[in-house]
């Protein structure tokens, strides 16, 4: 009989939360949709893309990427030795 009552009351506790819990905002998820749209260069080919091929690109912007892409490159002496990680102060390898 107790283990009813703790039962019903532990039920009601759980259905009561759930009826003040806060709801949904009505535009839940426009955050995400803004920050999509900033990041494309061109808003409208989101609605119409097209289907033509790229065709170029711009020379400035190309060049510092390549140059960049090499200057980053690791030295072999660094990138070969193990990886230690570290649990509990003890080098495990």
């Amino acid at each position: 009989m107790k283990m009813r009552i703790i039962a019903a009351l532990a039920a009601s506790s759980v259905l009561g939360a759930c009826a003040t819990a806060p709801r949904v905002e009505g535009d839940f998820g426009n955050s995400f949709d803004s920050l999509i749209k900033a990041q494309v260069a061109n808003p409208a080919a989101l609605t119409s893309p097209s289907s033509a091929p790229v065709t170029g690109v711009d020379p400035d912007y190309a060049n510092n990427v390549v140059t960049e892409m090499r200057q980053d490159v690791g030295k072999r002496e660094t990138v070969e030795q193990p990886i230690q990680i570290m649990v509990g102060g003890t080098v495990g390898r």
